[in-house]
């Protein structure tokens, strides 16, 4: 049996376990003083865009042939090797908290980063960093919310790279004036919108997300296969009457477009 359909993938609510440790508050966060060192070299984006993607793993790691099992069961979740497969893009680092994703933010020119596509899990209060999968549901190990935002906000951070020390204000300053920050997850937008609000308070660039899931759309895959087939998934965000077949896109870029899509203004 062929099925390449996964309409009801992900439920918005039931899938989600809650996280698995309480988030941590990174305001206020100090270093010591930076040592002499060379200067930093900044990377250049290609054509202003970073692509950001979060760890999120099977717990016990499963074998292909049970991730198919699974799929066709509907107890499959998107992770990693999904995330790789949707954006071309194979990370060598993924951020461990919130503050490791502002020092890959940092990294890149100030100016110079005209998008940011952050792919992760989350839901209507919280936004995953890192986390883990099983048949039953998709857990967050670390996580921001938005009271972590508005605290950040309020009292700023600071961390060190390679003995310099950066600020939030470091952090703003990479992204471009007409900037946007688009957070790839489920329900972040759902309202009342206050999560992407905080999100846009902190990075005070556009953000972009959806108020409603995103469905990972995998190819046909063969009831009793071995091998998990990604080449060619495809995205979309739920709506009334979704369906993989028509819904879906390989141009995962162009949701920001999709009438579930959430813009919050700089």
């Amino acid at each position: 049996m062929t099925i390449d359909d996964y309409s009801d993938l992900q439920s918005p609510d039931s899938a989600y376990s809650g996280p698995q440790s309480p988030g941590s508050l990174y305001a206020g966060k100090t270093s010591k003083a930076p040592a002499k060192a060379a200067p930093p070299r900044y990377k250049t984006p290609k054509k202003g865009e970073v692509t950001i993607l979060t760890s999120f793993v099977w717990k016990p790691a499963i074998t292909e042939a049970t991730e198919v099992q699974y799929l066709l069961n509907h107890q499959w979740h998107p992770w990693y090797a999904d995330y790789v497969e949707i954006t071309k893009v194979n990370a060598t680092s993924v951020p461990g908290d919130f503050v490791s994703l502002l020092t890959m933010i940092v990294a890149y020119k100030p100016k110079s980063i005209k998008r940011l596509n952050f792919f992760t899990h989350a839901n209507k209060k919280l936004i995953g960093i890192t986390g883990t999968l099983d048949s039953s549901g998709v857990y967050f190990t670390t996580y921001i919310d938005e009271k972590e935002l508005n605290e950040i906000v309020k009292k700023g951070v600071s961390f060190a790279v390679n003995s310099v020390n950066y600020t939030l204000d470091d952090v703003r300053k990479r992204f471009t004036d007409d900037g946007m920050f688009v957070l790839y997850g489920c329900d972040v937008a759902f309202d009342p919108t206050t999560l992407l609000t905080a999100l846009k308070d902190v990075f005070q660039a556009k953000v972009v997300g959806f108020k409603d899931k995103m469905v990972f759309c995998p190819p046909s895959q063969t009831a009793g296969a071995t091998t998990f087939n990604r080449k060619g998934e495809k995205t979309g965000i739920m709506k009334t009457g979704f369906a993989c077949k028509k819904d879906s896109t390989l141009n995962w870029r162009s949701l920001i477009s999709d009438p579930n899509a959430v813009t919050i203004p700089k």
